[in-house]
C-alpha cells in the first residue's frame, strides 16, 4: 500500500464518517417528521376543534429539508464511493479498510453530539406545540 492511497482513504474516510452521519441523521429527523405528521393528523381527525394543534406545514417544511439533505448525502455517498474505487480500487478490506474504519469513527464521534442537538430540536418543532413560532421570534429578536 503506497502513501497515496493511505492519504485518499484517509481523508475519505473523514468525508464518509460525516456523510453517513448525516445521512442517518436525516432519516432520523425524516422519521420524526413522519411521526409528528401522524400524531397532528390523528388529533385533528379525533377532534378536529382541538387546541395546541401543530400546524402541518411547519411539520412539512421540516419533512422536505430532511428528505433534501438524506437524499443529496446519500448521493455524495455513492458517488465517493464511486470515485474511490474507479481511481484506487479501494474495497473496505484489510489495512487501507481499517484506516478508513479508523478516520470515519472520529469524524461521528466528533460530530455526533451536534446531530443529537438538531434531532432533538427537529423533534421539538414537530412535536411541541408553538416551539417552531417561539423559535423564529426568539432568532428575528436576535437580528
Amino acid at each position: 500500500m503506497n502513501i497515496d492511497m493511505n492519504v485518499a482513504v484517509f481523508f475519505w474516510g473523514a468525508v464518509a464518517g460525516c456523510l453517513m452521519l448525516r445521512a442517518v441523521d436525516s432519516l432520523l429527523a425524516i422519521l420524526f417528521s413522519l411521526h409528528g405528521l401522524l400524531m397532528s393528523r390523528w388529533k385533528w381527525l379525533k377532534n378536529k376543534a382541538t387546541p395546541g394543534q401543530i400546524a402541518n406545514d411547519i411539520i412539512l417544511s421540516q419533512l422536505l429539508k430532511a428528505g433534501i439533505f438524506g437524499v443529496l448525502f446519500t448521493f455524495l455517498l455513492a458517488e465517493g464511493d464511486n470515485l474511490m474505487w474507479g481511481e484506487f480500487r479501494f474495497n473496505y478490506q484489510g489495512d487501507a479498510g481499517m484506516l478508513w474504519a479508523l478516520a470515519a469513527t472520529i469524524v461521528v464521534l466528533i460530530f455526533v453530539r451536534k446531530s443529537w442537538r438538531s434531532l432533538v430540536v427537529v423533534w421539538k418543532l414537530t412535536h411541541e406545540v408553538d416551539y417552531a413560532h417561539k423559535r423564529q421570534r426568539t432568532v428575528l429578536l436576535r437580528k
